[in-house]
């Protein structure tokens, strides 16, 4: 047997071809096989071409939702070595937690804002660092049922249990938390004014809601609202509506 006329040695009727590319690309070869008939001695020639592709080792790493890991939440992270055994490519990171998932897939959960690195080494690969902006959760919108503020009518805001904070186009699962807020009920000039804690209703709240009437405005200030990842609690501003 010989490739590109180098002769292989033949083992049990097998020869092992070894080639060491120096570039990459479609790498094509000449077989020559050629077999002596035992009874006959007349000596039988098969010719082949086969090719192999050479590529150069790689490493990519993505964040499968977005361009930027979040705090608090469970980030989804892709890493692709090409050209490497995923046995041998080592993944570690400075400023964010990692838990792999299997097929390349790893879990990234930030401890906080500012900068995070993930380093790929292994098989061969030079090390590469990649780096990530690490921001918070954007503020959440506050709701009441369906609304953002505006005209509510009497029955509709009465059947209200709470308040509480909406993520709006923000593709991770993760929730935030009314901590507490202040509601203003101005009836004819007067004002009155109810604390409450947490997004549900208070005794204090109810009493004022169940006491509503048309005409009513009532304020929603001073929404304090905690995401994951907060170390303190964020100020949402707040709502108004009008009963009619």
């Amino acid at each position: 047997m010989s490739v590109d006329g180098r002769s292989l040695p033949v083992r049990d009727g097998k020869a092992v071809f070894v080639a060491n590319p120096n570039s990459v690309g479609t790498k094509q070869h000449e077989m020559i096989i050629r077999l002596t008939n035992p009874l006959t001695g007349e000596v039988e020639t098969y010719r082949k071409q086969f090719s192999y592709e050479v590529g150069d080792r790689s490493v990519t790493v993505s964040a499968d939702k977005m361009n930027v890991l979040y705090v608090g939440v469970e980030n989804p992270i892709s890493v692709a070595a090409a050209g490497v055994p995923s046995g041998q490519v080592k993944v570690s990171a400075n400023g964010v937690s990692l838990t792999p998932q299997g097929n390349g897939k790893f879990t990234a959960v930030p401890q906080k804002t500012g900068t995070a690195t993930v380093i790929v080494s292994g098989g061969g690969l030079k090390l590469t660092t990649f780096e990530y902006r690490v921001k918070r959760i954007p503020d959440p919108v506050m709701m009441m049922s369906k609304h953002r503020g505006g005209r509510i009518s009497v029955a509709e805001f009465k059947a209200q249990t709470g308040i509480y904070p909406f993520l709006d186009n923000f593709d991770f699962n993760a929730k935030c938390d009314v901590q507490d807020f202040n509601v203003v009920r101005v009836r004819k000039g007067d004002a009155v004014e109810a604390p409450n804690r947490s997004g549900r209703f208070g005794s204090e709240v109810q009493r004022l809601q169940d006491n509503a009437q048309r005409g009513d405005i009532f304020y929603f200030e001073k929404i304090k609202v905690k995401c994951p990842g907060d170390v303190a609690p964020r100020d949402l501003g707040g709502m108004m509506f009008t009963l009619i």
